[in-house]
């Protein structure tokens, strides 16, 4: 339903950072702006023009666009490959904000900015759940079975 869902950043790096965004819906543009949690809409409002249930899915629609467009950019590499304390690195944008992180056993070390520091309880639990996500989704990315002895003559 939603089509040519853009997102790009206003006032990048500065306070009043914001993430503006455009789309097609129902043969209409729309475009707004997304901060936290919130979506101010430009003109034409969309409340204008659509029903209540129309209005409420397109808002949902947005909410879980920006809520994947935040995760762009994860990128996980290696820390001590092949050895016994290797562990994972990532890196994502949440929020405009860039973290980065240790992942080893199932617990997120975070390097600086402490998400802890920017984030609501709330958010940062909806970030570290969307790392353990990103993580095991990573594990799995190149898992390939390999056959018992496969080098060796029985």
């Amino acid at each position: 339903m939603v089509q040519e869902f853009k997102v790009k950043r206003l006032f990048e790096n500065q306070v009043h950072e914001r993430q503006q965004f455009s789309l097609n819906f129902k043969s209409y543009t729309y475009q707004g702006i997304f901060h936290e949690g919130d979506i101010q809409w430009f003109h034409p409002q969309p409340n204008t023009r659509l029903v209540e249930e129309d209005l409420q899915v397109l808002e949902s629609t947005v909410f879980e666009l920006m809520r994947k467009h935040a995760y762009q950019g994860f990128t996980v590499k290696p820390l001590f490959e092949d050895q016994v304390h290797e562990r994972q690195q990532f890196t994502l944008n949440f929020e405009g904000d860039h973290y980065h992180g240790i992942f080893h056993d199932e617990e997120i070390q975070w390097f600086h900015p402490q998400p802890n520091n920017n984030l609501s309880e709330d958010d940062l639990q909806d970030l570290e759940s969307k790392v353990y996500d990103l993580m095991k989704n990573h594990a799995y990315q190149d898992f390939a079975i390999k056959p018992l002895f496969e080098d060796q003559v029985l």
